[in-house]
């Protein structure tokens, strides 16, 4: 189980520091639309721009020959919506159910651990998000492709219903 210290963090500037720090070719195209009124999200900061780190790692390996990488943020007043959309190859049918399985991988040996994509779903669970996977290998059915949806609630804090909570003003 993850411990989380969830504070108020502007997701848009998390999201765009989170791009901003990874290497590209200059072949992939990046681009961030952001269609929030709010931005604060109370969420664990370092789990979650990791989480967007291996996210748009594996988008931008999926396109060796380059493409498009799209961010987009959305939201409401309960939740937090972030989409990481690629142009690259896709994940295959059989490999879908897999994603999240630790340890599996489609890199070659010595190129991937297989613990990214499991770490980014333990990380939006204990954040009570929802992470989404849709993708396509073939051209014949439209552009080919993955886009990975995480949904995060705006506040992280949960008590449990016998608990108490008391707050002192001083």
């Amino acid at each position: 189980m993850q411990v989380l210290k969830p504070r108020e963090t502007d997701i848009v500037q998390l999201v765009k520091e989170s791009i901003r720090t990874l290497q590209k070719q200059d072949s992939i195209k990046v681009s961030l639309c952001a269609d929030l009124a709010d931005t604060a999200v109370g969420i664990d900061q370092e789990r979650i721009q990791k989480v967007l780190r291996d996210l748009v790692t594996n988008a931008i390996e999926a396109m060796p020959l380059g493409g498009d990488l799209t961010v987009v943020i959305e939201g409401d007043r309960e939740q937090v919506y972030i989409s990481i959309e690629d142009t690259g190859v896709g994940i295959s049918r059989e490999n879908m159910d897999r994603l999240f399985t630790p340890f599996f991988t489609t890199k070659p040996v010595g190129e991937g651990t297989g613990l990214g994509l499991p770490s980014a779903y333990g990380t939006v669970k204990a954040h009570s998000g929802v992470i989404a996977v849709e993708s396509n290998t073939n051209p014949q059915n439209g552009p080919t492709g993955t886009r990975v949806r995480i949904t995060l609630p705006r506040r992280s804090l949960h008590l449990k219903p016998t608990m108490k909570l008391i707050l002192h003003e001083e």
